[in-house]
């Protein structure tokens, strides 16, 4: 009898030692095709941003060729007509004795000649491969200060590093300066904006600050198309950003740029 019950313990003992063993392989099991399954869903989150990403690149870089094209096509085609035609309309006017129609049509193509050139050059900056960025951005505020439009300063304590930095880079920041001057003058009613370029360590750190109402910077104000362009165009050259606003305090951006974008 007591062999009997000696041995009904083993089964019992046995059957919650195999049970157990069962709960915990499957838990195992579970957990294990729970981290594969996790893996799995980041891979395909992290391949799916890639492939988002290199296609925002591939249509940023189609609308930097058309926008060359286009420039190039103002700067050549109609810049030339327009001079042309004022040669023209000037030497009809120099055969006739009297000019009363002189002093009303050249100032008309002069300015229409003058705002072809500045399309032309805001659509493709011809001084940025030429001279580097530090020019670009002065002729960029020279053209808002003539304008009247809003008094815009630059200030470079970066030296030579403004101006060594790669062509995607100095382009991409060209662009983020033109979106943010964009969005001050439609809706900051700003007074000023200063530019400031600054090396900091191993970094390139460059400032956009104006003394505009300033706003909430909130999630709508994020997904809006121009912070998502800036947020493009910084992340084509890895760059980090800091936005800074407020109700009453303008708006501040500072971008930082890794050595390694420098010169490349």
């Amino acid at each position: 009898m007591q062999k009997v019950t000696d041995n009904i313990a083993l089964l019992v003992i046995f059957a919650m030692s195999a049970t157990f063993i069962l709960a915990a392989s499957f838990v195992f099991f579970f957990l294990r095709y729970q981290r594969r399954a996790s893996q799995q869903k980041e891979a395909m989150q992290l391949a799916e941003l890639e492939h988002r990403n290199q296609l925002l690149h591939t249509v940023l870089q189609s609308q930097e060729d058309e926008r060359r094209r286009i420039g190039r096509d103002l700067h050549d085609d109609v810049g030339a007509a327009l001079s042309n035609l004022r040669l023209v309309m000037g030497s009809i006017a120099g055969s006739q004795e009297n000019k009363p129609g002189e002093q009303a049509y050249k100032p008309l193509i002069d300015n229409i000649i003058t705002t072809v050139r500045n399309i032309s050059h805001s659509l493709m900056p011809p001084g940025l491969e030429l001279f580097g960025l530090e020019h670009t951005l002065h002729e960029l505020c020279d053209a808002f200060n003539i304008s009247g439009q809003l008094k815009l300063t630059l200030h470079n304590s970066a030296g030579a590093a403004l101006d060594q930095l790669g062509n995607k880079a100095s382009l991409a920041l060209y662009r983020v300066v033109q979106e943010l001057l964009s969005n001050t003058v439609k809706h900051a009613g700003a007074k000023e904006v200063t530019l400031t370029a600054r090396k900091e360590g191993r970094c390139l750190i460059l400032t956009y600050q104006d003394d505009g109402k300033g706003f909430v910077l909130g999630p709508a104000e994020r997904s809006g198309m121009g912070m998502q362009n800036i947020e493009s165009r910084l992340g084509m050259i890895k760059a980090d950003y800091e936005a800074d606003t407020s109700p009453g305090n303008g708006f501040k951006m500072t971008i930082k740029l890794q050595e390694s974008q420098i010169g490349s």
